[in-house]
């Protein structure tokens, strides 16, 4: 038989009201800057150029490395894009010691993780180990990097699939409005060329074209390695040394991205997308680059206005209206600057009411600003949600690396929430002045061309194309 309680239904029912007559505090995030978010680490550079930085982090027996080359998609030839990816991803398709299989057998034993990708400004390479298999990971990436043999019968498989990719992607306008976006925003700029290559540029590459970039750019004076885990500094040093010290550098022919123009009037792509019962729609132009002095301001501004689920254009949007399931707007930094936009999407009959109601939260942005309760906010939100983005030993390396390249030290990281702290309403008011597109802005249209042509002509100088027609 349970025995019961010794406290009296009356006892609890005082005790409660109690509880509710006492004033309720709104839980609010820790106040304590972050300060510590990227600790101390060892910056080295070894004789053939690579550019070392070792981070102990003992939480758990892993190891994380992160290469990062300094050239990227940027450097794609004209009517070759999709060259820099497509090598990145043969790199682990066969080297002198291993064929692809055996490649990912050795991955199995170890129960490593490996990732390698182009973007517009870098390739990467990240790996994991347990920190027992170091030895063993370094002799595997070491191999990829510097034994590459690209396959022939690998290199035509990879851009088949590359290209029935591409394809099938463009039946999910989700997928590519993106790709889309850049190259009507980015017109005749490296960053206007999609990093993934298109299905006219995939068929121009051959493998003599892959050698030459990889003996080109995939070189350790073009290279920052970045290896965060349980390990000893100096032993790890050595290791590295072992692994990579006979890698040969070369001269490396960097490409310096220019900044682009940004778009003046209103302009607008209409992508069309026989059946398609939705459209999908994105807003903007050029943004901020990744040293952009301002960068704590509009990262409060841009919580409130669509960086958040209760932000406005969600709430507006998607919680009053009705109109859509998602709606966000986001600035993406690079060495210069990149992109803004506001992107959506919403059934095909409503698709004016939409955009006019993305436009109409733009312009309310600009007319009355954010108000102080809302700064207030933004700021607890970015406190929550910041510091877990650098808790792991690959996010730690994947930031440490992304510092190198971009030329920041720590309290790029370290200091931002001091910075999002200080944040004020006259502040906010200026960089959404300066940042925010008002009259001067390019909107990508994709759905059905016979439904919502009409439509665009309402936002700007229209220019179609069809979604089976080759690129973007």
């Amino acid at each position: 038989m349970k025995k019961r309680s010794s406290i009296s239904k009356l006892a609890v029912a005082s005790l409660l009201a109690v509880a509710c007559a006492l004033p309720v505090e709104p839980l609010l995030a820790d106040t304590t800057p972050p300060s510590q978010l990227v600790p101390e680490y060892t910056r080295v550079e070894l004789r053939n150029g690579l550019t070392l930085l070792l981070l102990e982090h003992h939480e758990l027996p892993l190891v994380d490395f992160e290469f990062v080359f300094r050239t990227g998609s940027a450097a794609d030839p004209p009517g070759q894009e999709g060259l820099a990816d497509l090598t990145m991803a043969l790199l682990r398709k066969g080297t002198r010691r291993f064929n692809s299989e055996q490649i990912a057998e050795e991955l199995d034993f170890l129960g490593a993780q490996l990732n390698l990708w182009a973007s517009y400004e870098m390739c990467t390479v990240h790996a994991q180990f347990l920190a027992k298999d170091v030895d063993a990971g370094l002799g595997l990436i070491s191999d990829l990097l510097m034994q590459p043999t690209f396959p022939e019968d690998e290199v035509r498989k990879r851009i088949d699939l590359s290209v029935d990719s591409i394809v099938e992607d463009k039946d999910n306008p989700r997928r590519v409005i993106g790709s889309y976006f850049s190259s009507f925003l980015f017109r005749g700029h490296p960053f206007g060329r999609p990093v993934g290559g298109t299905e006219e540029s995939l068929r121009a590459i051959s493998r003599g074209d892959i050698l030459r970039f990889h003996t080109s750019y995939l070189r350790p004076n073009n290279a920052i390695l970045a290896v965060v885990g349980d390990f000893d500094t100096d032993d790890m040093r050595g290791r590295i040394e072992s692994a990579f010290g006979g890698w040969e550098s070369r001269a490396v022919s960097r490409t310096d991205v220019a900044a682009a123009e940004p778009i003046e009037g209103q302009h607008v792509l209409l992508v069309d997308k026989p059946g398609s019962a939705q459209t999908y729609f994105r807003i903007g132009n050029l943004g901020v680059d990744k040293r952009n002095p301002d960068a704590a301001v509009l990262d409060v501004v841009n919580t409130v206005f669509g960086g958040r689920f209760t932000s406005w254009l969600t709430n507006e949007m998607r919680t009053k209206a009705g109109l859509t399931y998602n709606a966000h707007s986001r600035f993406i930094e690079r060495s210069v600057p990149g992109p803004f936009y506001i992107s959506s999407f919403t059934q095909t009959e409503t698709t004016e009411k939409t955009i006019d109601l993305a436009l109409e939260l733009l312009e309310r942005l600009h007319r009355r600003g954010i108000t102080q309760e809302e700064i207030d906010s933004a700021k607890n939100y970015i406190r929550g949600q910041f510091p877990p983005r650098y808790e792991t030993a690959g996010e730690l390396a994947s930031a440490i690396a992304e510092l190198e390249f971009y030329g920041l030290d720590r309290s790029y990281v370290n200091d931002h929430t001091l910075k999002t702290d200080a944040v004020t309403v006259e502040q906010a008011r200026a960089a959404i002045e300066k940042y925010y597109p008002r009259e001067d802005r390019v909107l990508v249209m994709i759905g059905e061309a016979k439904d919502i042509a009409s439509v665009a002509t309402k936002y700007g100088v229209v220019r179609q194309k069809k979604s089976s027609d080759p690129g973007f």
